[in-house]
């Protein structure tokens, strides 16, 4: 007969078989389950750092966000500053436009100044000319608008750009001078020519004329000078001119004091 099955055999367990598979299995659970928390564990974790990341990152944008907003605010500011300066300086050109810079008192001055001995002037006379702006450019490629009963105009669409308002241009003018006189000899009336050329308060000195007339018997040079005031003349530019205030003395005025001085 054949040994019992019951026997252990060499070499062998003497734990059931049933135990020892169970005992396996339990421990092949156990290392998965250990497996399984430390894949849960790393993704916690990466999910943590990734959080304090973006974390971080929402700090470090809504800081630059601010930076960016404040920095827009005083750029704002600048360009309001600059559009302000910019119209006081339209203002001003149009004051200084409408000011007479050279006073006619510095203008005849200046004219009698480059008079030469035996050069006589007969007749001066000037003439002012306002100088039209051109006319705005016009761009083909940009749409008619219609205008409404108040003058305003209206796209077709509601972010339709609004029209600029037109910049008020400081007017300016152009004054030519007609000088006639009588000299007796062409070097002092080439000597006044040059004079006049040489000033700074005037440009495109020209001599249209110069003629022999006779007067009383005695024989003269004839001429004409024509010139055009320069657009930035100041009188301040003359030699020999400077700005003084006239008090009530300089009349022969004598102050005269109230009670309540």
């Amino acid at each position: 007969m054949s040994q019992s099955s019951g026997q252990p055999k060499p070499g062998g367990s003497f734990l059931p078989q049933e135990y020892v598979k169970g005992r396996s299995q339990l421990r092949a659970n156990i290392m998965a389950l250990m497996l399984f928390m430390l894949v849960i564990a790393g993704v916690v974790g990466a999910f943590v750092v990734n959080h304090q990341r973006w974390r971080r990152v929402r700090v470090e944008h809504n800081q630059v966000s601010m930076a960016f907003e404040e920095e827009a605010s005083k750029i704002k500011q600048l360009e309001e500053l600059e559009k302000q300066r910019e119209e006081l300086v339209t203002r001003a050109e149009v004051v200084t436009a409408l000011k007479d810079r050279i006073p006619r008192s510095v203008l005849m001055g200046e004219i009698v100044r480059a008079i030469p001995d035996g050069l006589t002037l007969t007749e001066v006379n000037m003439e002012g000319e306002r100088i039209k702006p051109p006319a705005p450019k016009v761009d083909p490629k940009a749409k008619s608008k219609t205008r409404t009963l108040k003058g305003k105009s209206v796209g077709k669409g509601s972010d339709a750009p609004e029209e600029e308002e037109p910049k008020v241009l400081p007017p300016r003018f152009k004054f030519t001078l007609s000088i006639d006189g009588i000299a007796m000899e062409n070097d002092q009336v080439a000597d006044f020519f040059e004079s006049l050329k040489n000033s700074p308060l005037f440009q495109n000195v020209e001599l249209p004329l110069i003629d022999q007339t006779i007067i009383e018997k005695q024989a003269y040079r004839k001429f004409k000078v024509t010139l055009n005031l320069r657009e930035q003349a100041d009188a301040r530019l003359v030699d020999g001119t400077e700005e003084f205030e006239i008090g009530r003395v300089d009349f022969g005025i004598a102050e005269v004091k109230t009670d309540d001085e």
